[in-house]
C-alpha cells in the first residue's frame, strides 16, 4: 500500500486532498521559523505519493496549524499518523537514541552546559541543573 493510500484509508485522512496551500499553518508554526519545515509541503508531497522525508519529525505538535487552518485540515493529526507509519516501515530513527542517552545523563533532551546557564543568566533567567526525577523515571521503565 502507498503512502497515500495509507493516510487516506485513515480517519480524517481524506482532509488532505482539500489543502490549498495557503501558508497559513506554516504562518504560525514555531518549528517553521527555526528550520526548513513546511506542513503544506509535506500534505504536497503526500498528495502525490512522495515520501515526505524526514521533516515530519520537527512538528512540535503545538496544534498552531491544525487550529488556523481555514479548511479544517488536521495538520498536526496527520503529522502523527505519518510517524506512525515511518516507525512501522522503517523503525525508529537514528535520532532518538541520542534523545534518550541525553535524557538518562542529564535530564533534557539536549545538552545543557555552562554555555547555556551563561546565557540564562544574562537573561535573568534561574541556573538549570540536571533534572534527576526524569533520570529516575527513565531507569525504572528501562526493560
Amino acid at each position: 500500500m502507498s503512502i497515500r493510500d495509507e493516510v487516506l484509508s485513515e480517519i480524517d485522512g481524506e482532509t488532505i486532498v482539500f489543502c490549498q496551500s495557503c501558508g497559513i499553518c506554516t504562518g504560525g508554526c514555531p518549528s517553521a521559523r527555526f528550520s526548513k519545515y513546511n506542513p503544506r509541503r509535506i500534505i504536497h508531497k503526500t498528495n502525490l505519493n512522495m515520501d515526505p522525508g524526514d521533516d515530519i519529525w520537527l512538528c512540535a505538535t503545538c496544534y498552531t496549524c491544525q487550529e488556523r487552518c481555514p479548511r479544517g485540515i488536521k495538520i498536526t493529526d496527520f503529522m502523527n499518523l505519518l510517524r506512525r507509519i515511518y516507525i512501522k516501515e522503517k523503525g525508529m530513527p537514528d535520532f532518538i537514541d541520542t534523545l534518550i542517552e541525553n535524557l538518562k545523563n542529564a535530564g533534557y533532551t539536549t545538552q545543557l552546559g555552562e554555555i547555556e546557564n551563561k546565557r540564562r543568566e544574562r537573561m535573568n533567567l534561574p541556573k538549570i541543573n540536571t533534572a534527576d526525577y526524569i533520570k529516575r523515571i527513565l531507569e525504572l521503565t528501562e526493560g
